[in-house]
C-alpha cells in the first residue's frame, strides 16, 4: 500500500474514532438524562412560590412539546406558557411571569427541590382541585366584625381571580389552602380552610369557621378581636349574636358583663367592693340564657352592640 493511502487511512480511522466517541458520548448523555416526560403533570409550588409572590400556581410540563403552562389557583389556564429544558438533574423553565427564567433541581418522583434541598414544587393536585365544592364559598364581600350597618364598616372583598381589596386603601393577592391542623400533642386533627392576604407589613392569615361564613384571624383567635363575616351570613341572627358576644364586654350602670369562650360568664362591679359573680351562658337565636353559679337565671336579647336584660330592662353596651 502506498504511503499516501496509508496516511489517508489513518486520518479516516482517526476521524471515525472521534465520530464514534462523540456518538457514544451523546448516547450516554441521552441515557443519563432525565426525560421531560417524567415531569409531565400538574406541579404546584409550596406556599405559593414559583411564579408569583402570593397566588398559588400549577405548572404542567408537556412531555412532547417540552413546554410548561401556568394554571391559577382555581385550576384554570392563565394563558402563560413557556419552554422547559432539562440539563442533567436541573429543570429550567423560561419566561416565568414576574420572575423570568428559573432553574429547579429535580428531586424524587413527586417533588422538585431547590439547590439547598428544600421542596419547591410538589406533583399532583392541590386540595382545591380535588374538592372544588369547598373552594368557591369564600368569594365575595366580608365585613369586619359583621359591622355591615356602619358607614365606617371595613369591607374585605375576595375576587375569583385571586385578588382582593380591603376598604379604599388596600389591595393585593391572596392564597387559599386546606389542611389538617393537629391540636396540641394529641392525634386529633381539625380541618382548616385558610385565606392568606399579601397586604400589610407581613401579610395576614385567616381561617374559615362556622360553615365557612366567618374568617377568624390566626393571631387574634383567642380574644376574638379580628374577624370577618361573609355577606351571605349577615342574615344569620344567631351567628351574628355569637360573634358579638364571644370574648366581649358589655357595660351597664353598675357592672360589666364579660362573655368568654367555653360559655363562661363573669360580672365585675364598678364599686370594687361587691363580690365578683360568675356563671354560664347559652345562645338561642338572639336570646342569651344566663345561669349564675348561685342558681339564679336571667335572659338577655342581643341587638348589634347592645344587650337588654329581661330581669331589669337595663341596656348594656359594648363600646368597641
Amino acid at each position: 500500500m502506498k504511503r499516501a493511502e496509508k496516511t489517508n487511512m489513518k486520518k479516516w480511522k482517526k476521524y471515525a474514532g472521534l465520530l464514534l466517541a462523540l456518538v457514544l458520548c451523546l448516547s450516554l448523555t441521552a441515557c443519563g438524562k432525565i426525560s421531560i416526560e417524567d415531569l409531565e403533570g400538574f406541579w404546584y409550588p409550596v406556599e405559593g412560590i414559583g411564579s408569583t409572590t402570593s397566588v398559588l400556581i400549577s405548572i404542567y410540563v408537556d412531555g412532547t412539546a417540552e413546554t410548561w403552562e401556568e394554571y391559577d389557583q382555581f385550576g384554570d389556564p392563565t394563558g402563560y406558557t413557556g419552554y422547559a429544558y432539562i440539563n442533567g438533574t436541573v429543570l429550567t423553565l423560561t419566561d416565568v411571569p414576574l420572575i423570568g427564567d428559573v432553574e429547579i433541581p429535580i428531586g424524587d418522583a413527586d417533588t422538585l427541590l431547590t439547590d439547598t434541598g428544600k421542596i419547591y414544587w410538589i406533583k399532583g393536585y392541590p386540595d382545591f382541585m380535588e374538592r372544588p365544592e369547598l373552594s368557591s364559598d369564600y368569594f365575595g364581600r366580608w365585613y369586619l366584625r359583621g359591622d355591615h350597618d356602619s358607614e365606617y364598616a371595613t369591607v374585605l372583598t375576595l375576587n375569583e381571580d385571586g385578588t382582593y381589596t380591603r376598604g379604599d386603601m388596600e389591595e393585593g393577592t391572596y392564597t387559599y389552602r386546606e389542611f389538617d391542623e393537629y391540636v396540641g400533642d394529641t392525634d386529633t386533627a381539625v380541618f382548616r380552610q385558610e385565606i392568606s392576604l399579601s397586604g400589610g407589613f407581613i401579610g395576614e392569615n385567616y381561617y374559615l369557621v362556622s360553615d365557612g361564613q366567618v374568617l377568624v384571624h390566626w393571631a387574634d383567635a383567642e380574644n376574638g378581636d379580628n374577624y370577618y363575616i361573609h355577606e351571605d351570613a349577615l342574615g344569620n341572627v344567631e351567628l351574628l349574636a355569637e360573634y358579638t358576644l364571644t370574648d366581649e364586654s358589655f357595660y351597664g350602670k353598675d357592672y360589666v358583663l364579660q362573655f368568654n369562650r367555653g360559655d363562661t360568664l363573669r360580672c365585675d362591679f364598678y364599686d370594687g367592693t361587691t363580690e365578683l359573680r360568675t356563671g354560664m351562658w347559652e345562645l338561642y337565636g338572639d336570646t342569651v340564657t344566663i345561669t349564675w353559679d348561685d342558681g339564679e337565671t336571667d335572659e338577655a336579647v342581643v341587638s348589634g352592640k347592645t344587650l337588654c336584660l329581661s330581669s331589669t330592662g337595663e341596656t348594656l353596651e359594648n363600646p368597641w
